[in-house]
């Protein structure tokens, strides 16, 4: 790696989560501040701004630092918003959290991020650079507000799909947290054909999923669907938590796996082999007869092997 500024950001009072947590009422401010250190090997100047919190595709928080934000980023604003920083120098930065007079009740996340950024260029000594990759180096602090009253607890399970590229297949969940808690849900999918034969059950363990937020959950299939018209049971446990009860959301929605999404899948590339049969038919075992022969003659030579060795 190129040398250059990194910043980290720690802060201020240590909490022991290691972010910031706030119990506010709607139209509460709040300061709180963040220290920025340059870890890096040379001076440089740190972008500090705060972002939207949201649910990533397989679940936990990330961050939309890539727009302005529009929602609990947007309550939080900074003395400073750059500056310049030697190796090893570091800053204190107050903040100002102003939560809406309107907020409704539940658990709000933001994050306070640190960037810098720098570009890199495919060149060697004596030529044109033909590529420049801008990187951006991003440290970020969770703010997390709860704001009082009714807490609710629910969610939607929603359509189901396949879809996936280089061979490997997968199943998309449509879920949605409509309630305005963070919960880390678990469960499973089972996977019927069209005569109701079981293709497959995948269990799952969800991380943070953000309130008001929605995404299409990826399963990896380790038996390839091929085209045809399936139902899938799903399952979502939402474990107990202060105040709330264990919940069991449940839902079982048909979908159809057309042709085109086989070959989407199976024609760049294929560590998996590409099912056969087309709808109805029988789901693929995922290894020819041939294959099993021969892991079962391999077997037999490595237990010959170890009964010569131990005699």
């Amino acid at each position: 790696a190129a040398k250059g500024p990194v910043f980290g950001l720690r802060a201020v009072g240590n909490p022991k989560l290691g972010y910031f947590v706030y119990e506010l009422a709607p139209g509460a401010v709040q300061h709180g501040a963040v220290i920025v250190t340059n870890v890096g090997t040379a001076a440089g100047t740190v972008k500090l701004y705060a972002s939207d919190g949201t649910t990533g595709p397989t679940t936990g928080t990330v961050y939309q630092t890539s727009q302005k934000p529009t929602g609990t980023g947007a309550w939080v604003s900074f003395a400073r918003s750059s500056f310049a920083l030697a190796p090893g120098g570091h800053r204190s930065v107050p903040f100002t959290v102003r939560v809406p007079a309107n907020a409704s009740p539940g658990q709000w996340v933001a994050g306070i991020v640190a960037e810098t950024s720098e570009k890199v260029a495919s060149q060697k000594p004596g030529e044109k650079a033909h590529v420049q990759i801008r990187i951006r180096n991003l440290t970020i602090v969770a703010v997390q507000v709860n704001i009082p009253g009714k807490r609710v607890y629910a969610f939607r399970i929603g359509r189901v799909a396949t879809g996936g590229t280089h061979g490997f297949q997968k199943v998309l969940i449509r879920v949605a947290n409509v309630g305005n808690v963070l919960a880390k849900p678990r469960g499973a999918v089972t996977i019927y054909d069209r005569s109701g034969r079981v293709v497959e059950t995948l269990p799952f363990g969800m991380d943070t999923f953000l309130p008001h937020t929605e995404i299409d959950y990826p399963g990896l299939l380790k038996t390839a669907l091929p085209a045809g018209q399936y139902s899938a049971s799903v399952r979502l446990v939402l474990p107990a938590q202060a105040g709330l009860a264990a919940r069991t959301v449940t839902s079982r929605p048909s979908f159809t796996v057309s042709k085109s999404d086989v070959q989407q899948v199976f024609t760049s590339s294929s560590p998996t082999p590409a099912p056969p049969g087309g709808a109805g038919g029988s789901p693929s075992s995922g290894l020819p007869t041939w294959a099993y022969a021969a892991i079962a003659a391999g077997a037999l030579v490595v237990l010959l092997v170890l009964g010569w060795l131990l005699r």
